[in-house]
């Protein structure tokens, strides 16, 4: 090999040695910023995960808290309820009238069960009724009278009690609904059904019971 073969090899090596080193350092430089990249992004998922964390804590004691106030208000709604039959009860025990009959035995609070011929058990429960010789009213009570109330009365809960109690199956059956508030379309579905209606005017008792039809 002459020596102008020999400089340009030692050229050429030079040249790829350089050209190596050069790979190398841009490597060197990648994977340092790759770490660096990493790294930051190993800190924004840690923060997320603090912040996840913080706002799983917050969810859980704000649930915690819906919870317990929602137990809070069903307490309240079954007070309210309990005080809407007994002022119900108290106001139609005392008077004995509805419909222009006068009753003479008012019950609250009558529960009974049923077993259908296919074994079915149905239990059921009527707030207020009132009894006489002929007829017998059934009057649904609650603290705010709904439209479904009144459906459920009618199409389900008398039903229920001629099924549970056959004896009575012959009289003549008076509906109601009675409650502090009725709602619009309670009222016209009642008004619709020959349902009474008893409610509040100031503090006394107000009952629309001009209306009503047998059941």
């Amino acid at each position: 090999m002459s020596i102008k073969e020999i400089e340009n090899y030692n050229q050429d090596f030079a040249y790829v040695w350089a050209a190596m080193d050069r790979t190398e350092k841009q490597n060197a430089e990648s994977k340092a910023r790759m770490d660096e990249e990493l790294s930051a992004t190993k800190k924004i998922i840690a923060a997320m995960g603090e912040r996840v964390d913080a706002l799983a804590a917050t969810v859980d004691k704000s649930y915690a808290e819906f919870i317990e106030t929602r137990k809070e208000v069903g307490k309240m709604g079954n007070s309210y309820g309990m005080y809407a039959e007994s002022y119900f009860y108290e106001s139609l025990k005392k008077t004995k009238q509805f419909g222009g009959i006068t009753y003479k035995q008012v019950v609250n609070g009558i529960k009974n069960t049923y077993t259908s011929p296919d074994g079915t058990l149905i239990v059921d429960e009527f707030d207020i009724v009132m009894h006489n010789g002929d007829s017998i009213a059934i009057i649904e009570v609650k603290s705010k009278v709904q439209k479904d109330d009144v459906i459920d009365l009618v199409s389900r809960k008398i039903g229920n009690y001629k099924l549970m109690s056959p004896q009575y199956a012959h009289k003549k059956f008076y509906l109601g609904v009675a409650g502090f508030f009725i709602k619009k379309d309670a009222e016209d579905e009642a008004l619709s059904c020959g349902v009474g209606i008893l409610t509040l005017s100031g503090d006394n008792l107000k009952i629309q019971d001009d209306h009503l039809i047998v059941y």
